[in-house]
C-alpha cells in the first residue's frame, strides 16, 4: 500500500517537473548503471538506450514489485544503500533520486557508492536539500522532526552536497533549483 500511495503522491510532482528532472539526471549515461533507492521505479523509463544495463536496489520489496512494470531488463534487488551487495568497481555510474534524505547513515551509503563505482565512475544525485537561505533553512529545521515521522524518515534539512564532498567525490556539477531546496549533484570517483 505504501508504494501505491507514494506513486499517487509523486504523480502531481512528476507533472510539475520532477519527471523531466529525472530524465535530465540519467541523460547521456552509458555502461553499467546502479540506481540506489529506486523505489517504485519512476526514473527507470528515462534511461537512454546507451546504458548497457541497469541494476536497481531499494529496501522496500513492495516498491520493487511496482518498479518491475516500469522497464524490462532491469535487475531489481532488495538491498540497503548502506551495505550494497556488489563487488568493488562494479558500475560505471550510480544514480539516486530523492533518496539520501532518508538514509540513516548517508556517509556510510556514500562510502558504499564510492566502493562499487569504478575509478572515474560518475555519481548523479537529484535531491531535496537544506536551503541556502536562513529563513527557509530554519523552517526546514522546525518541520523536519514531524515530517520525518510522517514520511518514513525523510529529512528536509540534509546538506547532501557537503556529504558528497566529504565522502571524497570530485564535484562536476551542482545545480540548485526551487530556491535552493532541490539540486542536482554530479560527481566523479577519483
Amino acid at each position: 500500500m505504501r508504494a501505491l500511495a507514494y506513486d499517487a503522491l509523486m504523480a502531481p510532482l512528476g507533472w510539475a517537473g520532477l519527471n523531466a528532472a529525472r530524465r535530465q539526471l540519467v541523460e547521456g549515461l552509458s555502461g553499467k548503471v546502479l540506481e540506489v533507492g529506486a523505489g517504485t521505479g519512476l526514473a527507470l523509463p528515462a534511461y537512454p538506450d546507451t546504458v548497457a544495463s541497469v541494476t536497481a536496489v531499494d529496501v522496500d520489496l513492495e516498491a520493487l514489485v511496482r518498479a518491475r512494470a516500469r522497464r524490462s531488463g532491469v535487475a531489481l534487488l532488495q538491498a540497503d544503500a548502506q551495505a550494497l551487495p556488489f563487488t568493488d568497481g562494479s558500475f560505471d555510474a550510480v544514480v539516486s533520486s530523492l533518496v539520501f534524505c532518508c538514509v540513516d547513515a548517508p556517509a556510510t551509503a556514500l562510502a558504499e557508492v564510492m566502493r562499487v563505482l569504478r575509478p572515474g565512475g560518475e555519481l548523479r544525485l537529484l535531491e531535496h536539500v537544506r536551503a541556502p537561505h536562513r529563513a527557509i533553512a530554519t523552517a526546514q529545521d522546525l518541520l523536519t522532526p514531524a515530517w520525518r515521522r510522517l514520511s518514513g524518515g525523510c529529512r528536509l534539512n540534509r546538506d547532501t552536497f557537503r556529504l558528497v564532498e566529504t565522502a571524497g567525490f570530485r564535484i562536476l556539477k551542482r545545480e540548485q533549483r526551487l530556491g535552493g531546496v532541490g539540486e542536482f549533484i554530479f560527481a566523479r570517483r577519483p
